[in-house]
């Protein structure tokens, strides 16, 4: 069923219609030089990542939901205290895309070039 609901969504785009979505952008750059570039496009239960550029060569993406990453978003000094993993995390060369189908909405994100572990403030974590 997944597969044919990303059909119809590709169809769709070729006919040159847009099913709403949001698309997070993470780019930093230093003296012209890119550290990171990433763009995320979440549409329905489809999630696409590109990394466009990133210093390592990779980007590393670790993706989070529930209490903590609201409480990100909220109060940042909450957030430290809390201690949610990433309830999944993944590499992707730069130039590479991919697609996480059936992706439950309200999620958050961290992207960076190292491949340190972080928490959901996005801040590496002690080791």
């Amino acid at each position: 069923m997944r597969n044919m609901m990303a059909l119809l969504y590709y169809l769709c785009a070729l006919l040159g219609c847009d099913v709403g979505g949001t698309t997070i952008v993470n780019r930093s750059n230093d003296n012209g030089v890119d550290i990171i570039d990433s763009q995320v496009r979440i549409s329905e239960q489809i999630a696409k990542f590109e990394c466009r550029a990133s210093r390592s060569g990779t980007c590393h993406y670790s993706l989070f939901r529930g209490q903590c990453a609201n409480a990100a978003k909220a109060k940042p000094a909450q957030a430290s205290q809390c201690t949610e993993t990433a309830f999944e995390r993944f590499d992707l060369a730069a130039g590479a895309t991919r697609e996480i189908i059936d992706i439950a909405p309200g999620f958050t994100l961290c992207v960076s070039d190292k491949s340190d572990a972080v928490g959901v403030d996005c801040k590496a974590l002690a080791r």
